[in-house]
């Protein structure tokens, strides 16, 4: 179409001004009206209002009037139709790039179930090129989810979470299923919704865990406190150990409540981090203080040894402060009595800059089946199966994943290396 109108004006420019190219002039104007009236027939019905300008031209088209008129009304009319039709290619671009850029695998189907659009996410995520063409039960075989489509293709919407392979692993995907009317098909999506739902989980479980270890001690100081009632207060020696256990579990009640005030203004999302020029010798004066009664009651020592290059350090120093108390506290519960806990900071070259923390015990060590889940909320090695006598305090289980967020907070990492029953290394990396 587009080489034989030019051609054709070519002839009407060109051609003699006697009968018989009066003729030819005639003949090519009567053959333009054709192609062009076919021309806008096919584009009038996509886009009626854009050709309308068109479709008049054509029409007001008449070889009678002669050549010079007809010819530039003609020339004006495929002047038209040539931008009527970059337009309308250009809408049909801009269109599919925003259905490429939608978040989430799209897939449109005709109402047979065969895919006749599909997004860049729908290719990704099913990996198989081309999707246009293949039927949804080629790409499909979770039963659900094809249920749903063919809900969908009998016109009532349908939607739904699957777990599908992908990855190495399994991913939670929101899936609906969308009748487009009267054509017949269906628009189908499937947006991952993963990191929600294990949220979502991760919530239940934390309200479930923090109230069985609010329980605990709270039923402790009720039995407690319902022995004194019913006679023991005049025994001094049940008297005594009735008020040692309630204090017990009051402090345990203080500093569960303390380690969820820290862990929920870590995970808060208006958390600030407000660094400034930090001494971590300072730091460690300050905490050898606040282990000083367990250090003597277990007869372990405390040792500092910082490099010169990491005295001092640009960081958040209660978030610091935070991270080195609970990983002294936690070496402390778990380290041999009458060893060494070693707290190493020093400065790493290279193209990032780092300070190297480390917390090192000579201690029971963590099982390596646990390695991977100590730094999870209310996580704790039963001792038991660990083969862990329990005579350390026991604690709220959250220490580590406050130090995990902490870390985090400031832009570093943190890695376990333990070996079973000779000790723990707890090793944090921050940015100078």
């Amino acid at each position: 179409m587009a080489t034989t109108v030019p051609s054709l004006l070519t002839q009407v420019a060109l051609a003699p001004r006697d009968g018989a190219g009066a003729s030819v002039v005639t003949f090519a104007l009567g053959a333009s009206v054709l192609i062009l009236g076919g021309v806008c027939l096919h584009l009038y019905r996509r886009r009626r209002a854009e050709l309308s300008a068109v479709r008049s031209c054509v029409r007001r088209l008449d070889p009678a009037r002669g050549s010079g008129d007809a010819l530039a009304e003609l020339q004006s009319a495929a002047a038209a139709v040539i931008e009527a039709r970059r337009s309308l290619t250009a809408e049909l671009a801009n269109r599919r790039a925003a259905f490429d850029a939608a978040s989430g695998a799209m897939l449109v189907t005709d109402s047979r179930g065969v895919v006749t659009l599909a997004n860049a996410d729908a290719s990704a995520l099913l990996g198989r090129d081309p999707l246009v063409g293949r039927h949804a039960e080629e790409l499909f075989t979770r039963a659900d989810l094809l249920a749903w489509l063919r809900s969908a293709l009998g016109g009532v919407p349908a939607d739904g979470q699957v777990r599908l392979a992908r990855g190495g692993g399994q991913r939670i995907f929101q899936v609906q299923a969308q009748p487009l009317g009267a054509s017949g098909g269906v628009l189908l999506t499937l947006r991952d919704v993963t990191e929600l739902a294990l949220a979502s989980q991760l919530k239940t479980d934390f309200v479930a865990n923090a109230s069985h270890e609010l329980r605990t001690p709270l039923a402790s100081i009720r039995a407690a406190m319902e022995t004194l009632a019913d006679g023991a207060w005049d025994d001094a020696a049940m008297r005594g150990r009735l008020a040692t256990m309630t204090l017990d579990n009051v402090s345990r009640l203080e500093q569960l409540v303390a380690d969820l005030l820290d862990l929920s203004r870590l995970e808060s999302p208006e958390a600030t981090v407000n660094p400034q020029e930090t001494s971590v010798a300072d730091l460690a004066s300050g905490l050898r203080a606040t282990f000083d009664r367990v250090l003597t009651e277990r007869r372990l020592t405390l040792a500092f040894e910082i490099d010169p290059g990491a005295a001092m350090i640009r960081t958040d120093p209660t978030l610091l402060q935070l991270i080195l108390r609970n990983l002294i506290d936690n070496a402390a519960k778990f380290a041999y009595e009458g060893s060494t806990i070693r707290v190493a900071a020093q400065a790493v070259g290279g193209e990032r800059p780092l300070i190297r923390l480390r917390v090192i015990d000579r201690g029971i060590g963590i099982p390596i089946g646990h390695q991977q889940r100590v730094f999870e909320r209310f996580y704790q090695v039963d001792a038991a199966r660990a083969g862990v006598a329990a005579k350390s305090p026991r604690g709220t289980g959250l220490g580590l994943a406050i130090v995990k967020h902490a870390v985090k907070a400031l832009g570093g990492t943190i890695g376990v290396e333990s070996v079973w029953k000779e000790g723990t290394t707890m090793t944090v990396e921050l940015p100078r």
